[in-house]
C-alpha cells in the first residue's frame, strides 16, 4: 500500500518522540513492542500497533543500511581524530591499522537494530502513517506491498 499522505514538515516534539522511541529500541510509531526477534532480526510488525517495520516495501532496508554505514564511518573518523590528537606525535599506527577495520565491523553490527528503527522514525517523521495505512499493515497477509495476492481458486 502506498502512503496516502504527502511529505510533511515535522514538529520538534513529534520528531524527538519518534527518534527517542527508536533509540530505546521501541516502535517509533507507538512506543510499544516488541520489535526485535533478536539483535540481528526485526519482527515483521510491531507487537503493539501492528505497523510493518519495513513499511511493507521490499527495498526499505537500503535506507537503514546506508544510515548504518554512514554513522559507523563517522564514529570511526571521530575515534581516529581523537586518537591522533591525544597521542601525537607518537601515534599507534599499528593499532589504528588493525583495530580500525575491526572497530567498523563491530560498529555496523552494534548499530544494526538502531539504524532500522531510526530509519523508520525518519520515514514516519516525513510520511506519517494514516489510519487506513495502519489497518492495511495489520491485516494484509503479503509481507511486501509489491507482492500480488494469489488469485482465488476457480470452481
Amino acid at each position: 500500500m502506498d502512503s496516502e499522505t504527502g511529505l510533511e514538515f515535522p514538529g520538534l516534539v513529534r520528531t524527538a518522540r519518534l527518534f527517542g522511541r527508536a533509540l530505546l529500541l521501541r516502535c517509533p510509531n507507538c512506543g510499544g513492542g516488541p520489535v526485535l526477534k533478536n539483535w540481528f532480526a526485526m519482527r515483521v510488525r510491531c507487537g503493539t500497533c501492528g505497523i510493518r517495520l519495513e513499511r511493507g516495501e521490499h527495498d526499505y532496508f537500503t535506507g537503514s543500511m546506508l544510515f548504518n554505514y554512514i554513522v559507523a564511518g563517522l564514529l570511526l573518523l571521530v575515534a581516529l581524530a581523537v586518537t591522533l590528537i591525544v597521542t601525537w606525535p607518537h601515534v599507534p599506527w599499528n593499532i589504528l591499522q588493525y583495530g580500525g577495520p575491526i572497530a567498523i565491523v563491530v560498529a555496523v553490527v552494534g548499530l544494526f537494530p538502531f539504524s532500522k528503527l531510526i530509519w523508520l522514525a525518519f520515514d514516519l517523521m516525513l510520511r506519517p502513517v494514516t489510519l487506513a495505512e495502519l489497518d492495511w499493515h495489520r491485516t494484509e497477509a503479503a509481507e511486501w506491498s509489491s507482492e500480488r495476492s494469489a488469485p482465488p481458486p476457480e470452481r
